[in-house]
């Protein structure tokens, strides 16, 4: 379903304020909820007219929600129905017109979009393809599969997939086999765990420790993980600056560390900055082994430093999982 979103609010706009946009962005991928017009907007109750021809979704401070429907009354339609005693959706011929406090938590959201009883629902979480691959595979899909829809949301080179089709959603069909082919070893969720959980999960579940020297990631990898209660599981973070010219020297480094930190599993980072972009490589000593990766990000350095970290959780946790498939 398509809505607009309308934000009426001095404060937004003088930044006193905050609107969680991730998580509004994520509650609409969730129902496949589409936004095709996003406006912020002063509170000035003379000039805002609301028509009621195009679902919308309205935002304002509780004080000024009254007021704002009872002045546009005549537009919204005599259905009326009011969520978690603060969200009002009125219904008018099928369109709807959401008012929502901005005081309130966003998941009230929740209550009022829906799913469709007879189409079977499922997320996918892939790293490494770029936005148009996602596009075409999902377009593909779309293709072959009846009643079949989409939302994504991209962020360096992550991607959540939220898709439906027509179908029992309590049944594994050769549908969902299909989706899971068409991205392959890209997929590393299919539920709401992200990298970071997926990682400390596994490493509980084995029992086993992980020491990091992090210096290109600049600290986002450690802070990552101790929003999962990583201190259980990370042994050391070390935070250094030094120069490896091979790949042979990377995995000595690895070596060395993880002996001196007393860890199960080690990751060793190593980037140089080039223009517009980053050349990053790490080592990951684990069960014995020592396995280097190569990436080459063209992007800004913020960007960078996101795509690296996100290509390093990729490939631990896609290691750690190769003989532990439950999550």
């Amino acid at each position: 379903m398509e809505y607009k979103v309308s934000i009426f609010s001095d404060n937004i706009l003088k930044g006193q304020d905050k609107f969680d946009y991730d998580l509004f962005n994520q509650i609409c991928l969730d129902y496949l909820v589409d936004i095709t017009e996003f406006k912020i907007s002063p509170f000035d109750l003379d000039k805002i007219t609301l028509q009621g021809d195009k679902n919308l979704i309205v935002f304002c401070e509780n004080r000024h929600l009254d007021n704002l429907i009872i002045k546009n009354i005549r537009n919204l339609g005599s259905k009326k129905a009011i969520i978690g005693e603060q969200v009002v959706v009125f219904d008018k011929a099928g369109v709807k017109t959401i008012f929502v406090p901005l005081e309130e938590d966003l998941h009230l959201l929740q209550k009022v979009f829906t799913k469709d009883e007879n189409k079977k629902y499922c997320q996918f979480h892939i790293f490494g393809l770029s936005k148009e691959q996602v596009k075409n595979s999902l377009e593909n899909l779309k293709s072959r599969i009846t009643g079949f829809s989409y939302k994504f949301i991209y962020d360096n080179l992550l991607c959540d997939i939220v898709m439906s089709y027509d179908g029992q959603s309590s049944l594994i069909d050769d549908n969902m086999v299909m989706i899971a082919s068409e991205f392959k070893q890209y997929l590393y969720s299919e539920n709401d765990m992200g990298l970071s959980e997926i990682v400390i999960r596994v490493l509980k579940l084995q029992n086993k420790t992980l020491a990091i020297i992090e210096n290109v990631t600049q600290g986002e990898i450690a802070e990552s993980l101790l929003k999962f209660q990583g201190q259980s599981v990370l042994k050391k973070v070390s935070f250094e600056d030094f120069e490896t010219k091979t790949n042979e020297q990377l995995c000595e480094k690895a070596e060395v560390f993880k002996k001196e930190s007393q860890s199960d599993v080690a990751v060793v980072m190593s980037g140089q900055e080039v223009e517009g972009g980053l050349n990053f490589t790490f080592a990951l000593a684990v069960n014995g082994e020592i396995h280097i990766y190569k990436n080459s990000f063209k992007a800004d350095k913020t960007s960078c430093i996101k795509m690296a970290k996100n290509s390093l959780l990729f490939h631990l946790a896609k290691k750690l999982r190769e003989k532990n498939i439950s999550f």
